[in-house]
């Protein structure tokens, strides 16, 4: 086993005996599973770069010395599969999706034999840094064993694209196991072009849910960035009031350009909560929320409630309307279950309700959730009538400075 660190930097020898550079990369093939070298780069004397044929290659121990003289070297010709490994490859990122985080490729291992060398595994250890550093010897010398953290070649994905070659190789099943903090935190760690490629990867709704957990800055670049329709269809699945933050946040012209692109309803609540001051509850609020006429039974509602689940993602409360449409109660899924299923909702809701005003300074409303100790709140104007509701993870957001958001538990995420 080789590690391209052993060998950046070793003198190239030529069939004469003339030291005619030094090693610089491998260049390798990734049309297979485990890359094949197809040749080596020099940086020569006369500080140029220059491709050799790996059949030019006669060993590589201290020195690397070549069969042929340095005037007879045809220079090798990439080809599309071709990538410079320690150009390419060092240093880049992959994905633990154990430890939902990223780890940088600190060395590369190689299976060799007298005939070639095949690129089997990345090194991403604290080993693989000292040994570039050529500090490796110093922990064995102080009795510290350091671990050992390979990754097989054939669980990295290298595609050629202008920006970066190097692609996260992650198993889409797995990818949407983790919970949408998870997939933000690690896109959030990666480049514009690879976390849109993560962000591509995945069904719209987890997309969209893993987006709204990711920074609003992030949020704007990648928006910026990604394909027109994607990023129209994934506000689509966001909820209403974070698409709406989205939107506020973009450039004028980027925003007017999705929303023409979104579907007439969708983009008709956004444009809605964009009419609110972004401070005040209408501002924060959703327009996603359960609410029935109070003269239906209980059994009525509950045949209705599948209905009302595909149209609201979560449901915290059921809201009552008057026959005149205005909030006249509430009640909790729990007290749904319990009622007796011929009873009329306006016999068994709450009708002392908690309301906030569309215009409420944010941090009102927060302290208002707070002290009540509810999951969502009913915002109303001044008819009355309910126009949305703002839930719990809204009020935590107001309330926590901003580096702690990512700490607290997402206990009723949609």
């Amino acid at each position: 086993m080789r590690f391209l660190s052993e060998i950046i930097n070793k003198p190239v020898i030529d069939s004469e005996g003339s030291k005619i550079g030094k090693f610089k990369d491998f260049v390798a093939s990734v049309s297979v599973t485990y890359p094949i070298v197809e040749a080596i780069t020099i940086r020569t004397t006369d500080k140029k770069d220059l491709n050799i044929p790996w059949e030019d290659v006669k060993s590589i121990n201290k020195e690397i010395k070549l069969k042929i003289k340095f005037n007879d070297i045809k220079e090798y010709k990439f080809k599309n599969k071709d990538i410079q490994l320690a150009y390419e490859v060092l240093d880049k990122q992959v994905v633990d999706l154990e430890g939902k985080k990223l780890k940088r490729i600190n060395d590369l291992q190689f299976a060799t034999t007298q005939d070639y060398y095949r690129l089997i595994g990345a090194d991403i250890s604290f080993k693989g840094i000292l040994r570039r550093l050529g500090l490796e010897r110093i922990p064995k010398g102080l009795g510290i064993k350091l671990q050992e953290d390979n990754i097989s070649w054939k669980d990295v994905d290298v595609l050629k694209s202008n920006v970066s070659r190097l692609k996260l190789k992650v198993p889409e099943y797995k990818l949407k196991k983790l919970h949408p903090a998870d997939i933000a935190e690690i896109v959030d760690q990666l480049s514009i072009n690879d976390s849109i490629t993560i962000l591509n990867s995945l069904d719209e709704e987890v997309a969209a849910d893993a987006m709204e957990e990711i920074s609003p800055e992030r949020q704007v670049t990648l928006f910026e960035e990604m394909d027109n329709e994607r990023a129209a269809d994934l506000l689509e699945e966001m909820s209403p009031d974070d698409a709406a933050d989205l939107i506020g946040d973009l450039s004028a012209e980027r925003g007017r350009e999705l929303l023409d692109l979104m579907d007439p309803d969708e983009a008709k609540d956004v444009v809605h909560l964009l009419g609110y001051p972004e401070d005040t509850a209408g501002g924060i609020m959703t327009t996603e929320f359960a609410a029935v006429s109070e003269e239906l039974t209980a059994h009525q509602i509950l045949n209705k409630f599948k209905e009302m689940a595909e149209e609201v993602e979560s449901i915290y409360y059921i809201y009552a309307l008057s026959k005149y449409g205005d909030l006249a109660g509430v009640i909790s899924l729990r007290e749904l279950l319990i009622a007796d299923p011929d009873e009329k909702l306006k016999d068994f809701m709450t009708k002392e309700l908690i309301t906030v005003d569309v215009m409420e300074e944010e941090h009102e409303v927060a302290k208002k959730i707070a002290k009540y100790n509810l999951i969502a709140l009913p915002v109303v104007n001044s008819e009355n009538k309910i126009k949305g509701m703002v839930t719990i993870d809204d009020a935590i957001d107001i309330v926590l400075p901003t580096a702690w958001k990512k700490q607290v538990p997402r206990m009723f995420g949609r």
